[in-house]
């Protein structure tokens, strides 16, 4: 049997991001590191050892940025976070971090609480603001978790065949064949579910949110999709309503009030109205991939590739495409507090949507690829990127 978990596979569509290299929820043509160590203790031995420490943190590859309170917080590749105390005047590394692995997003409760998710299947958490973490999970414990969900779908597929009646549907309207074809499909998942937990962690976590101290859920590659309910202590399979056989990439999580939104690889646009227990699918938005979701105007923003970006008015279940005369994957944004929305892209492109949904495009003179952005207590906006920390007053508006 050939599986779909390959370092390097082939497209399927025009907007397919093929994954290689450390750089996945950034760029999203770039994606997992592909296993370049024979054994799983090796891998271990590389990424779950303390992040080294570097000079001039702040000028390093970074991926996500949070405020602690007053507090900015930064995280990136080799483990690296940093932080200011000083609106971003100076910038120092965290004195302890457990892991070497590249860290893709955080996500703060206040001026103490934290998490941080990152390659590996790493959740770190902070309970001092950044300065020291601690490990809470790992892709060993994720791929054991999706390997027991697997045999638990696949179980309940041959239970469900078995007594099926012959010429009828089940209550769901599905005949003999289409059991017959979802129990295949849950054999194959099942199989490469166990072909992980033989192999070690690789699939990173790309986002985390936390809607308060103790509920969080975090989103990865293939399809992986976790919660907590006691602030990290414990992480459990989250897939109600997440259609996503094929286990396309879940991009990115946000979430207001009661709902959490999800968006992936594919066009995967998810909906959850009671706080990320179950989702529904918005279907036939678009087939390319969406990396990031922002608030606009009470709506939502989603946004990806090639410069697409759709809009969800309140009370509207249509996503609504909105013109921004660009062409460059858009890999992060910001709500704000003027109103406006600041989305990132590749190459240095910046957009700028007010709230008529009227664009202005910046371009940024360091070229950098950008993938978070924080605006500080003095309207300064910080962004992060490839280059590290960079300020979006150096832009030019084009």
């Amino acid at each position: 049997m050939t599986s779909r978990r390959q370092p390097y596979a082939g497209q399927a569509g025009a907007d397919r991001v093929i994954p290689s290299s450390l750089w996945l929820r950034l760029c999203a043509v770039l994606l997992l590191l592909a296993p370049a160590v024979s054994s799983g203790a090796e891998r271990e031995d590389l990424v779950f050892t303390p992040a080294p420490t570097v000079l001039e943190p702040e000028k390093q590859q970074l991926l996500d940025i949070a405020f602690a309170g007053d507090r900015m917080v930064a995280v990136g590749a080799a483990g690296l976070i940093v932080i200011s105390d000083d609106g971003g005047a100076s910038w120092e590394q965290a004195k302890h971090v457990p892991v070497s692995a590249t860290l893709t997003a955080v996500s703060f409760c206040g001026p103490d609480l934290g998490w941080a998710v990152g390659h590996a299947g790493v959740v770190l958490h902070t309970q001092d603001g950044g300065l020291t973490w601690v490990k809470q999970f790992d892709g060993y414990r994720a791929a054991e978790a999706f390997l027991a969900y697997a045999k638990e779908q696949r179980l309940a597929l041959e239970s469900q065949l078995a007594s099926f009646v012959d010429g009828g549907v089940d209550a769901a309207g599905l005949d003999r064949s289409d059991i017959e074809y979802a129990l295949d499909d849950a054999i194959f998942i099942e199989d490469e579910a166990q072909l992980a937990v033989e192999s070690g962690p690789a699939d990173p976590f790309l986002d985390v949110e936390f809607l308060d101290e103790q509920r969080g859920l975090a989103v990865g590659a293939y399809g992986m999709s976790f919660r907590t309910s006691d602030g990290g202590a414990t992480w459990h399979i989250n897939q109600a309503g997440i259609e996503n056989m094929d286990r396309f990439h879940l991009y990115a999580v946000y979430a207001r009030d009661q709902q959490v939104y999800l968006a992936g690889e594919a066009g995967l646009l998810f909906r959850s109205d009671d706080e990320g227990q179950s989702f529904e699918r918005f279907y036939d938005v678009y087939e390319g991939s969406l990396f990031g979701l922002v608030p606009m105007n009470a709506g939502v923003l989603g946004f990806g590739l090639r410069g697409n970006v759709f809009l969800q008015r309140p009370g509207s279940d249509a996503w609504e495409p909105l013109k921004v005369d660009s062409q460059s994957s858009l890999y992060g944004g910001i709500a704000l507090a003027d109103g406006s929305v600041l989305l990132l892209g590749a190459g240095g492109t910046l957009l700028r949507l007010d709230s008529d949904a009227s664009v202005q495009l910046f371009q940024h003179p360091s070229r950098s690829t950008f993938s978070a952005a924080l605006e500080g207590k003095d309207g300064e906006i910080w962004l992060v990127g490839m280059d590290g920390m960079t300020r979006f007053s150096q832009a030019q508006q084009q």
